[in-house]
């Protein structure tokens, strides 16, 4: 048993030694919710690279370098949990939460200089102001709380609960550029042909495990069924994920070629977020 399990294992251990005891006061409840996500993930990643270059007996040097700022933007999700009360006031809660956060942010312009030997050593440099950072991160958060709960009126309670989150996450981000020249003696006259494509990559899957902690309002809208409004914060460590493209029908150089000559990179990814949730509550 490794250690990042022992929050979980700690918590089973509880439930199952509080389970006897409290056999005769059990309550259990079944909840579904909406949510609004803030992810946390804000990560820069730099593309710096020689771009091929054809023949390689007319190459000098070559140099191309790119910033992309990714941002997760605020997103919809949904959840679900279950609660086992051993008493009116304590209890146990599973939680599962599921969102998809789409990136935003910016992009530096690709800059691309090539130096070669025509008829005489020449330099040519240009700029290209690529498509603004795409992608998104899909991402599904187990957790097992520890909860306290006290009633504040007839029909309205108040909770806080906190224990081990599970993490799981995978994405895609875009753009990363990638440039190879050609140069070729058409007639008397060399000609220097540079095609540049917008690459999609995508990081993961990946597992890792943090922590949450919220509050919750409830107000028992009929006997058996609660409505709920909770705030919530899942943080976790970030983690650098090895990069990998993605198959593009627009991409007209083999994957194997643009990977070797841009060498990927790792990005850095931060699952952590703040969530305001709304949910319906069924008590038996």
């Amino acid at each position: 048993m490794t250690r990042k399990h022992t929050p979980f294992l700690a918590l089973i251990l509880l439930a199952a030694a509080a389970l006897p005891l409290a056999a005769g006061d059990l309550r259990f409840e079944l909840g579904f919710g909406w949510t609004l996500a803030g992810p946390t993930m804000d990560s820069t990643y730099v593309n710096a690279y020689k771009p091929p270059f054809t023949p390689p007996d007319r190459y000098i040097d070559s140099a191309a370098s790119q910033v992309l700022r990714l941002k997760a933007k605020t997103t919809y999700g949904m959840n679900g949990y279950f609660d086992v009360l051993f008493s009116e006031n304590f209890g146990l809660q599973v939680l599962a939460d599921y969102q998809r956060p789409r990136f935003g942010g910016s992009n530096d312009p690709y800059d691309v200089t090539l130096q070669f030997t025509a008829f005489e050593p020449e330099t040519y440099a240009f700029t290209v102001e690529g498509p603004a950072p795409n992608g998104d991160m899909t991402q599904t958060t187990f957790s097992l709380n520890a909860l306290a709960r006290f009633r504040v009126a007839d029909n309205l309670t108040l909770s806080v609960s906190g224990g081990p989150s599970l993490f799981h996450f995978e994405g895609q981000a875009g753009y990363v550029d990638y440039t190879a020249a050609t140069l070729a003696l058409v007639g008397e006259e060399y000609r220097l042909t540079a095609g540049t494509f917008h690459v999609i990559t995508a990081f993961g899957p990946d597992t890792r495990y943090g922590m949450n902690a919220g509050v919750e309002a409830a107000f028992e809208a009929f006997r058996h069924i609660v409505l709920a409004f909770d705030l919530r914060y899942f943080g976790t460590g970030g983690v650098d994920l090895p990069l990998k493209l993605v198959e593009d029908e627009a991409i007209t150089v083999p994957l194997e070629e643009i990977a070797a000559a841009i060498g990927l990179g790792d990005l850095r990814v931060n699952p952590s977020y703040f969530r305001a949730g709304l949910a319906i509550r069924f008590v038996f």
